[in-house]
């Protein structure tokens, strides 16, 4: 079951990445605070975290924005799909960004955390299509 908390601040820097590193450092101290250790991997998922035998994925997203929608590439939806992988999604959104510093400084944010996460297919909407150009050299 999902779950919604308010967070203290939370300090790093955004500067063309919104809010993931702020939302990063707050899932990290989540998930060592309940006992795993954490490797930070960025790809093809955010964080590898192990507890003794288990083994967990996150998907870390953060947003200076309401927690209405996240985007996701192709590979995070299918890496959710692959029975192999336990994956969780979470989300730190209303995060504060201070722009007057040099590098922005976040703050916040309210997290909502989603174990055991795979989307649903009625919950997606393909928003971006690759398209192939023609070889005009033919």
């Amino acid at each position: 079951m999902p779950t919604t908390q308010r967070q203290g601040p939370a300090r790093g820097s955004t500067r063309g990445a919104g809010g993931a590193p702020c939302a990063r450092t707050l899932a990290t101290t989540h998930y060592e605070a309940q006992g795993w250790s954490v490797e930070n991997l960025g790809k093809p998922y955010d964080l590898r975290c192990t507890r003794g035998t288990e083994e967990r994925h996150v998907e870390v997203k953060g947003t200076t924005g309401a927690a209405t929608s996240v985007e996701l590439t192709i590979n995070e939806v299918l890496h959710t799909r692959d029975n192999d992988n336990t994956v969780d999604l979470y989300v730190v959104s209303d995060i504060k960004v201070d722009t007057a510093t040099d590098h922005y400084t976040p703050s916040g944010g309210t997290v909502s955390h989603y174990p055991d996460w795979e989307p649903a297919e009625e919950d997606l909407r393909p928003r971006k299509y690759e398209y192939r150009l023609p070889d005009l050299t033919a």
